[in-house]
């Protein structure tokens, strides 16, 4: 993997993490910052012994967070607030509005967080953005929704990230017989689903990667191959579609919709993507993204490389439900070319739960390649050589409820 980037001598060394992801955390290590993390998680105890570290029960965008930024920063000393996961946004945007630090706004983030608000800013700029309702428009029944919307339609919940927050309705006996609080409706899109991904500086974009949803769910491509006629309006839409949501410096992870009217906006993140990306993007561009991201986040401006070096994937992995009773295979996929990673977190005798989110995983598959059939092609040989046997659950075993976010 690659090194990175470097901070600069007189840079800003001071770094609030809110959120826990390891990468990012190990990278502003490697930056020389001074860390201190608030999150739900603790790092491990070797991570925990150079950082100042804050638990805290629950990101609640309600908390008191100017009481918890002065006892985490009386000096005023901190260069910079990072929202690492979607629960850290709003926190992060608090907590920087307490400290008089710039970069995105409690305005800004509610709108990157709360998708109602979102598609509204969106619309009202005059961007393409599928027709929706809102769960404050009134008491909407299922026999309006399906009026307004017709069928099939997309019941999300207002916050939040991933395949829990998201419900596709095809047939009325499916819907609610109001739309719940907390939730929204989209009308259906029929088109292409991909994403950028942007590093931001001063309302330029620095870098943008378009990736490839090649299996919705299972698995990314990075860079998506977007035909040269459809490109510049891909482009234009990700550049207004977050300038009118207030972003202007740090990372956004926009998807979208490839139609034949043109791309249509989905939604945006205002932090760094899961789904493996910033892997993709290292071995892609030969630099590191947390580190990017860190340094855009105080206020430096790196010099990022725009022009990707051959393709990368990432599959992953998950059995379905059950218990673990062998694995076969895992040192032969990594042996075949072209495989970069593969990790796989199972033992015999291990419970594994129902996918039911984005960031259930067991584990993961990184190819990498100079062409896009070649890399799927890889990796579907290292996918193929991995088998693991399961004995099923009992009828009627309870799942449960966790899910990790953002791996």
């Amino acid at each position: 993997m690659a090194g990175g980037l470097q901070s600069t001598a007189e840079g800003p060394r001071r770094i609030l993490l809110v959120g826990y992801r390891r990468d990012a955390l190990d990278a502003a290590f490697g930056l020389g910052f001074e860390v201190s993390v608030v999150a739900e998680r603790l790092p491990s105890a070797a991570r925990r012994a150079r950082c100042r570290v804050t638990r805290t029960a629950g990101l609640d965008r309600d908390r008191d967070w100017r009481s918890l930024a002065d006892r985490l920063d009386p000096e005023r000393r901190l260069d910079g607030v990072v929202a690492l996961t979607e629960r850290a946004v709003e926190p992060a945007a608090r907590i920087r509005q307490a400290l008089g630090l710039p970069g995105l706004s409690t305005d800004a983030a509610t709108a990157c967080t709360d998708k109602l608000v979102m598609k509204r800013r969106i619309r009202a700029a005059g961007l393409p953005c599928t027709e929706f309702l809102g769960d404050d428009e009134g008491p909407l029944t299922a026999a309006e929704l399906i009026g307004k919307l017709g069928l099939p339609l997309v019941l999300k919940g207002r916050r939040g990230s991933g395949s829990r927050v998201v419900r596709i309705v095809r047939r009325r006996g499916d819907l609610p017989d109001r739309l719940p609080e907390g939730w929204m409706a989209e009308r259906w899109v029929r088109g292409v689903e991909m994403s950028l991904e942007t590093f931001w500086a001063d309302g330029e974009a620095l870098l943008v990667n378009p990736t490839e949803y090649t299996e919705p769910r299972w698995v990314n491509l990075v860079p998506a191959p977007v035909p040269a006629r459809t490109l510049g309006a891909v482009l234009e839409l990700n550049r207004a579609a977050v300038h009118a949501l207030g972003v202007g410096r740090g990372m956004t992870h926009l998807e979208l919709f490839l139609t034949d009217h043109g791309p249509v906006f989905g939604e945006v993140a205002a932090r760094p993507p899961g789904g493996h990306l910033m892997e993709l993007l290292e071995r892609v561009y030969g630099f590191d993204p947390w580190r990017a991201v860190l340094r855009l986040e105080v206020g430096q401006r790196p010099e990022l490389p725009t022009t990707p070096r051959g393709l990368a994937a990432v599959r992953v992995l998950h059995p379905g439900s059950g218990t673990v009773r062998s694995v076969r295979g895992l040192e032969a996929a990594r042996r075949l070319p072209g495989v970069a990673r593969a990790q796989l977190r199972l033992r015999p005798g291990q419970r594994v739960p129902e996918r039911e989110g984005l960031g259930q995983e067991v584990g993961h598959l990184t190819v990498i390649g100079t062409d896009r059939e070649l890399v799927l092609e890889r990796l579907a040989a290292a996918s193929t050589t991995i088998h693991v046997e399961l004995d099923p659950d009992p009828p009627g075993r309870a799942r449960p409820e966790t899910d990790s976010e953002d791996p």
